[in-house]
């Protein structure tokens, strides 16, 4: 199966795939089930509307400068940005009804979707529980192709953690969102060509071990089948 958590290709073999599937997910294309907000996240980072795409970043970058420049830690920074909101609401609130002369206004609070949050709730319980099931076939040598992989990403996050801090990583992070995402979309047909190459070479490697550690099994399965005889 394909574990959809990112904008690229999360290659997580969990299951048996359908073969009408690819075996990379593509983001770029809205699917059925999407919500409305996951769209909206997507055109950001796509940069559908450069304006709003900006100001995230902008915003980002601005919250990175202040938390390890500026000298601001997050729960200060977090305070700040809360009190300022406060008051300008509470500002604005009171100089339009002094304004207008009808009092202050009666607006409903906004509310959550129940439908919407027991889905996404569903949704995420569904995806731990498959990741799960997953990650405990590797841990009982039952997916060897799943095992190399998980030693392939945590020596290389070992690496990338000796290069890095959490909040470069962060920052990176927040770049690679902003600019991978486009960047594939304008070069979908030459990423997609490479990663395909990739993994042909990946799923050969992964088969030549697992047919050397299967082989080293046959004479300890030949002993167990004479005892039974």
């Amino acid at each position: 199966g394909i574990y959809r958590g990112s904008r690229f290709f999360i290659i997580i073999q969990m299951g048996d795939k359908k073969e009408d599937e690819p075996f990379y997910a593509d983001f770029t294309t809205t699917k059925k089930g999407d919500t409305a907000a996951m769209g909206k996240v997507w055109n950001v980072l796509l940069w559908k509307d450069p304006m709003w795409s900006g100001i995230y970043l902008g915003f980002a970058l601005l919250w990175f400068y202040l938390t390890t420049l500026g000298g601001y830690t997050l729960i200060g920074l977090t305070s700040v940005i809360a009190l300022v909101h406060l008051a300008v609401s509470i500002l604005t609130s009171i100089l339009s009804a002094w304004r207008d002369g009808e009092g202050l206004p009666d607006k409903e609070a906004p509310q959550l979707d129940l439908s919407v949050v027991s889905k996404a709730v569903g949704a995420i319980v569904g995806g731990v529980n498959t990741l799960m099931a997953w990650y405990w076939g590797v841990l009982h040598g039952k997916n060897f192709s799943g095992a190399g992989k998980v030693i392939l990403g945590l020596f290389v996050s070992y690496i990338v953690g000796g290069w890095f801090d959490a909040y470069t990583l962060l920052l990176l992070a927040v770049l690679g969102a902003f600019g991978l995402p486009v960047a594939y979309d304008k070069n979908k047909a030459l990423v997609d060509a490479q990663v395909v190459k990739l993994k042909a070479s990946l799923d050969q490697a992964i088969e030549k071990v697992s047919a050397q550690v299967n082989k080293g099994k046959k004479p300890a399965e030949k002993k167990e089948e004479k005892k039974d005889e």
